[in-house]
C-alpha cells in the first residue's frame, strides 16, 4: 500500500513541473529540446546532462532559435558610407563678368583712341566657358572711335581666367562738310577769280567733308570793244581738321570771244 502511494505521489509531482525543466534522474541531449533557449533553460551546474559540449556557458549551439545566449553579441560596426562625389563645376556668370571687365579695362588703358568703356551681355557656352562682349569709344575734336570687344572666360582649378579673344574697332571722322558751306565757299573763291560775282553751276558731294562745283561769269575783252568772253571754273571745297573750308582751283577757263 504504501508502495502504490509512493508512485501516484510521484506522478503527481511530475504532472505539476514546469515545461522544459529537467528531472533528476533523466538523461537529455540537445535532441531532445526544440530550441537553443530550450536548452538552455536545462543548462545545470556542472552540465550532468552534457549540453555544453565547448563549455562557454551556451547549451546546444546548433539548435534552432529562439535562442538565448546571455549577453547578446556587439553588432558590427556600420561600413563606411563613401561620400558622393561632387557636382561638376559650373562657373558663376558674375565671376566670369568680373574678370572680363579686367580685360576691357586694360584694353582701354593701353588703346588711346577710347577712353568710355560699356559692358554688354555674357553668353555662356558651357559649364566652364563664358564669353563676355564690351564696347569701348573714344572721340577727337575730328574722329570717333568705337571697338567691339569679345572676351572669353574659362575656368581653371575653379578660378575665371578671361582674355581678349577678339577685338574690331572703326574710326570714323566727325568732320561734317554741308552743301550750303560748300556752295559759298566755292562762289566765294570764283567771285575772288571773276573780280564779281559769279553764279554757281552745279554742286556734287565727293565725301563727308569735300564737294566738287563750278562757277561762270562773263567779262569783257578790253582789247577787243564791245566784246564778251564766257568763263568757266571747276573748284574743290574741301573742310579741313580745323574746320575750316579750303577751295582749290581744278579748272578755270574763258571761251572765244563773241562779238556782240
Amino acid at each position: 500500500m504504501k508502495l502504490f502511494l509512493s508512485i501516484l505521489l510521484g506522478s503527481a509531482a511530475l504532472a505539476f513541473l514546469a515545461p522544459g525543466t529537467a528531472v533528476a534522474g533523466t538523461d537529455y541531449d540537445c535532441a531532445d529540446f526544440a530550441t537553443q533557449a530550450e536548452a538552455q533553460e536545462n543548462l545545470l551546474p556542472g552540465d550532468p546532462y552534457g549540453l555544453d559540449g565547448d563549455s562557454d556557458g551556451i547549451a546546444c549551439e546548433d539548435n534552432p532559435c529562439p535562442c538565448s545566449y546571455g549577453t547578446p553579441a556587439t553588432p558590427p560596426p556600420p561600413a563606411p558610407v563613401e561620400p558622393a562625389p561632387p557636382p561638376p563645376y559650373r562657373l558663376p556668370q558674375a565671376a566670369a563678368r568680373g574678370a572680363a571687365l579686367k580685360v576691357a579695362r586694360k584694353f582701354v588703358r593701353r588703346n588711346t583712341h577710347v577712353e568710355r568703356l560699356n559692358m554688354g551681355a555674357c553668353q555662356r557656352l558651357a559649364d566652364r566657358r563664358i564669353d563676355c562682349f564690351a564696347t569701348a569709344r573714344g572721340r577727337t575734336a575730328t574722329s570717333r572711335t568705337t571697338c567691339s570687344l569679345r572676351i572669353g572666360v574659362r575656368a581653371k582649378n575653379r578660378a575665371p581666367k578671361a582674355r581678349l579673344a577678339s577685338s574690331r574697332c572703326q574710326t570714323r571722322s566727325t568732320l561734317f562738310l554741308t552743301a550750303a558751306r560748300a556752295a559759298n565757299a566755292i562762289r566765294a573763291r570764283g567771285a575772288q577769280l571773276a573780280e564779281k560775282p559769279v553764279a554757281l553751276g552745279f554742286l556734287e558731294r565727293l565725301s563727308r567733308t569735300s564737294f566738287v562745283g563750278s562757277v561762270e561769269w562773263s567779262r569783257r575783252v578790253a582789247t577787243v570793244p564791245a566784246t564778251r568772253e564766257e568763263c568757266f571754273a571747276s573748284l574743290e571745297a574741301t573742310l579741313t581738321a580745323s574746320r575750316t573750308v579750303q577751295v582749290a582751283v581744278i579748272e578755270s577757263t574763258c571761251e572765244a570771244p563773241v562779238r556782240t
